[in-house]
């Protein structure tokens, strides 16, 4: 070939990968393949949240895949409670990408990659942000609400697990750039659950709406319900990967869904379980697996949504 031509080739190329990532005018979210774990991913224009990161790197491939490879930035990254499978991922996007804040319940989980994280964040010297219940936050036009947890049941809690509880080294840095933002640390062998500490939240844009669950499961819904009323939403992000126990009759029964997505790998639990798929169906409800799917692909201009391949 003519070495004339490569300019040109190069520049057809430089435009064609420039149309190809330009952010779309739409919000898009990518329930991202993760194995078993979580890791979603919403967007509007240059504007990115990611809740969780799973727990192991393949979140990366999802971030490539879906954000233009010129922007190193992540507006907010969302954890929704220190289990494994939901911030491990967190800790190569950290190295990855520049993040401004980081939205979390204040728990942390004492062990050598959790304190990683938690040091990256202070290298950055990224925001940290504990909402409270009925907080809500923009990042442009994507509006996120907190409905869990409940202060006064929070309170409750780590009083009753103070046993569980290890003294927080404030002589490290990111203790000191974190001080006031750690409720409670836990030691890694205190058998201490933090599903039911999951943050429980919305995120909108304009009329399209997406419960987010962590893994808040039917142990603790009730519980949640005394305090909280939930919005009718059109996309439920199910609890605890599909367990067995994901939902209560009742919660399911206190606000309208049309889709549900479940954030599933291989694993020894059975998730998702047939109960739950069968619940699911009794509500009415479609569902879709990303073990089946892969990464789970949804857009709105904020009036319609769909699904996009």
């Amino acid at each position: 070939m003519n070495k004339r031509f490569f300019p040109i080739l190069i520049f057809l190329g430089t435009i064609l990968a420039l149309i190809w990532f330009w952010p779309s005018k739409n919000f898009r979210v990518v329930f991202c393949d993760v194995g078993q774990g979580d890791a979603i991913l919403f967007s509007y224009r240059n504007y990115q949240i990611l809740v969780d990161g799973g727990a192991n790197n393949r979140v990366l491939e999802c971030l490539n895949d879906n954000i233009p490879f010129w922007d190193r930035n992540l507006e907010m990254v969302i954890l929704t409670h220190p289990d494994k499978d939901h911030y491990q991922g967190l800790i190569s996007v950290a190295e990855r990408y520049i993040l401004t804040y980081f939205v979390w319940g204040g728990l942390e989980k004492k062990n050598d990659n959790f304190e990683k994280l938690l040091a990256q964040l202070s290298n950055q010297n990224v925001i940290l942000i504990k909402p409270n219940q009925n907080d809500e936050i923009a990042v442009d036009k994507m509006k996120i609400r907190f409905y869990w947890p409940d202060p006064k049941w929070l309170a409750e809690q780590l009083s009753d697990n103070q046993e569980k509880m290890v003294k927080v080294d404030t002589s490290k840095d990111y203790q000191e750039y974190q001080k006031g933002s750690v409720l409670a640390a836990f030691d890694d062998n205190s058998q201490m659950s933090f599903n039911d500490f999951s943050l429980i939240f919305t995120v909108s844009f304009a009329d399209f709406d997406i419960l987010m669950m962590g893994d808040a499961d039917s142990r603790i819904q009730p519980q949640i319900l005394k305090s909280i009323d939930f919005p009718d939403v059109e996309v439920l992000k199910v609890a605890h990967h599909g367990s067995r126990y994901a939902f209560d009759d009742d919660f399911l029964a206190s606000f309208k869904a049309v889709l549900a997505v479940i954030s599933v790998g291989t694993n020894p639990w059975g998730h998702p379980h047939p109960d739950l798929l069968s619940q699911l169906d009794q509500f009415g409800l479609a569902f879709l697996r990303t073990d089946e799917e892969g990464s789970i692909k949804l857009a709105s201009d904020g009036r319609v949504w769909w699904r996009e391949e």
